[in-house]
C-alpha cells in the first residue's frame, strides 16, 4: 500500500518577476518560512499545484523572498507566474511545534467543556495580535475564542474535540 499523496499548502504567492533572469518575488504567508530550501520541489498553481519546480535559490529581499526556480529563466517566464500561489506539502505533526495545528486540522472539530458537554463547532481560525478559534455555537451564534491555554486545555485532532475551559460569560448562558 502507497502513502497518500501529501496535502500541498500555500506558503507564499508570487508577486512579480524580480530582475531579467526569471527571479519571482514571493510574499510570504507561512509560519516556517525557513522550509524553502535550495533543492526543494514546489508546486505552483492558482488553486493547487498545476507545475512543479525544484527551487534553486532563495534569499530574503525586503521582507519577502527572491526565488529562482528551475526552467524559469527568463523575466517574461516569471512573468506568467505573477498572482500564483507557492505550495509545499503539509508538515508532518513530528515535525511541527507541539501546540501548532492547521486550520484545515481545526476545522469542524467540536468544542466542549472537561465534562463533554459540547459548546460549538469550530468555524475558522482567526489571525491577528491573539489567534481565536470561531465556534458556532447550537444556538446559532458565534463565539470568538482565544487559542491559548489555560482556555484551551487539549485538542485531539483523533476525535475531532477540542477542550476548553472558557471564562464566565464568552458563551451564552455561562453568566453566574
Amino acid at each position: 500500500m502507497s502513502d497518500p499523496a501529501p496535502l500541498w499548502l500555500a506558503v507564499g504567492r508570487v508577486s512579480k518577476p524580480h530582475g531579467v533572469h526569471g527571479e519571482l518575488a514571493v510574499e510570504v504567508v507561512t509560519d516556517f518560512p525557513d522550509r524553502l530550501q535550495p533543492g526543494v520541489e514546489v508546486g505552483l498553481g492558482s488553486d493547487a499545484p498545476a507545475l512543479f519546480r525544484k527551487v534553486l535559490t532563495v534569499r530574503w529581499h525586503k521582507g519577502a523572498w527572491l526565488v529562482a526556480l528551475e526552467g524559469v529563466r527568463r523575466r517574461e517566464e516569471a512573468d506568467e507566474l505573477r498572482g500564483w500561489w507557492l505550495f509545499l506539502p503539509e508538515l508532518q505533526p513530528s515535525e511541527r511545534p507541539p501546540t501548532f495545528y492547521y486550520e484545515h486540522e481545526l476545522v469542524g472539530c467540536i468544542c466542549c467543556r472537561e465534562d463533554g458537554r459540547e459548546l460549538g463547532t469550530v468555524q475558522a481560525l482567526v489571525p491577528g495580535a491573539q489567534m481565536l478559534l470561531a465556534a458556532r455555537t447550537e444556538a446559532g451564534g458565534e463565539v470568538l475564542v482565544p487559542f491559548v491555554s489555560p482556555i484551551v486545555v487539549r485538542v485531539d485532532l483523533e476525535t475531532r474535540r477540542i477542550v476548553l475551559d472558557p471564562p464566565s460569560g464568552l458563551f451564552d448562558g455561562d453568566a453566574l
